[in-house]
């Protein structure tokens, strides 16, 4: 596989966790997408369904205009990142400068693809505890909004 296979904007069809035992559990429910650039860039930004609307001083796009407690609940279960991309094998390298969690800059975070057509499936490494999680991607313009 190479780099050329991913590029495109690719949206969340569900996720699950793959528990050590070979069980499978669905995630919470999310609405993600994923792009990834022919020059080798990518960004993901992936939150919960059905977040509760923030009250605003003024209309952003940031959280800024809101409370504290709005901003921290608005954030839970956030993922959000950019960085480059690399393809080796069956594997991709997502390389981040830039992240909601700032502990994450710099990071690699490698993912298992599995791509069959216009479907996607990116798997993380097991945890300590032999558990991961698998994504589900379709390419957007396949996608029914």
């Amino acid at each position: 596989m190479k780099n050329a296979d991913l590029v495109g904007t690719w949206r969340e069809r569900g996720r699950e966790i793959v528990l050590a035992d070979g069980s499978v559990k669905a995630d919470v429910p999310r609405t993600s997408q994923i792009m990834y650039t022919p020059d080798g860039y990518m960004a993901v930004v992936n939150t919960p369904k059905g977040r509760k609307r923030v009250s605003e001083t003024t209309p952003r796009m940031d959280l800024d205009a809101t409370s504290a407690a709005e901003r921290a609940e608005a954030a839970i279960g956030v993922v959000a990142y950019a960085g480059r991309f690399e393809v080796a094998g069956d594997e991709v390298r997502h390389t981040l400068f830039a992240a909601i969690n700032p502990n994450r800059i710099g990071d690699v975070q490698r993912r298992h693809i599995t791509l069959t057509g216009d479907d996607l499936t990116l798997a993380s490494p097991p945890d300590a505890q032999g558990n991961h999680f698998r994504i589900h991607w379709r390419r957007a313009d396949k996608m029914k909004d």
